[in-house]
């Protein structure tokens, strides 16, 4: 088995899994920090792909088993650690208001299809689905280029103080500052244009739920073009796919495409049990092949 995937095999099969609450590295990204304290609760380590779904691959003790590509090694890491997070990258009416929103729509679908009460992705689903999708790749997309601060013209702003800006941004409203109103702002307006470009160009597309048959699941930071949507080890939603339960090889399948379209980092319940393969077989190769 080539490339990545002798890699991963590597590092299930003879080295340790280091277990670590701590953050995996720090982005070198600059954010514009808080007070001290953050007296108003602004959130500054925003994840990419929402916490509560990194829970659902956690092992008993909370933690997913991670293999970051810088390092070449497979490390043990909860849902809190920060190398799953932006750091302030989006304001807070992008992380509290139009990004709670679209997680909670999907993380009300992701536990009626684990509790088997939905069990198709019909037209309600399908926007809820690609709403995330386009959500999870925008964030992505901010994590890895940061948003430039907008140059006002003719606008000089108010004088405010620290205090004051974080009340305003608290209520999830938009300041400048002497002319330049902080990029961070302007994320909502990415995440709406990309949104409603992504529902646009994929009218027709239907999703389907897959099943592991046999193996589980391995989850990149981002599925980049590829529509896929994980949602525990064993289930996905996956567009241009029907219902389906797949067998080890087609399982192995989605996981070297996880493989290779991560950019930083890919994670597991447990990579043992996560087959890679590269050669598609014929039912997925149509999709799936690059």
């Amino acid at each position: 088995m080539p490339g990545h995937a002798r890699a991963v095999e590597d590092g299930r099969g003879s080295a340790k899994v280091e277990r670590s609450a701590i953050s995996l590295g720090e982005e070198n990204m600059v954010f514009e920090e808080t007070q001290k304290g953050n007296p108003h609760k602004l959130t500054i380590n925003q994840h990419v792909f929402p916490k509560k779904s990194i829970d659902r691959f956690s092992d008993e003790k909370g933690f997913v088993q991670l293999f970051r590509k810088e390092s070449s090694k497979v490390i043990g890491a909860t849902s809190s650690n920060s190398l799953f997070c932006a750091k302030r990258v989006w304001d807070q009416s992008t992380e509290a208001g139009i990004g709670k929103n679209i997680e909670d729509r999907f993380q009300g679908l992701a536990e009626s299809i684990l509790a088997g009460s939905s069990n198709v992705i019909g037209h309600f689903e399908k926007v809820v689905v690609e709403d995330f999708f386009s959500l999870w790749r925008t964030r992505q997309k901010f994590r890895a280029e940061g948003l430039d601060d907008f140059v006002l013209e003719g606008i000089e702003g108010d004088s405010l103080t620290k205090d004051e800006q974080e009340i305003l941004e608290r209520m999830h409203v938009i300041f400048c500052r002497a002319g330049v109103m902080p990029g961070r702002f302007a994320a909502g307006i990415h995440v709406f244009g990309y949104m409603n470009t992504f529902r646009q160009d994929n009218q027709h597309m239907q999703w389907g739920i897959v099943r592991a048959g046999e193996g589980e699941f391995i989850v990149p930071d981002c599925f980049q073009d590829m529509m896929i949507v994980p949602i525990s080890p064993k289930l996905m939603i996956v567009a241009d796919q029907p219902n389906s339960t797949l067998t080890r090889s087609e399982v192995a399948v989605i996981n070297q495409t996880a493989i290779d379209r991560s950019t930083d980092y890919y994670f597991a319940r447990n990579l043992s049990q996560c087959p890679v393969y590269r050669d598609s077989p014929p039912r997925l190769h149509r999709i799936f092949a690059n």
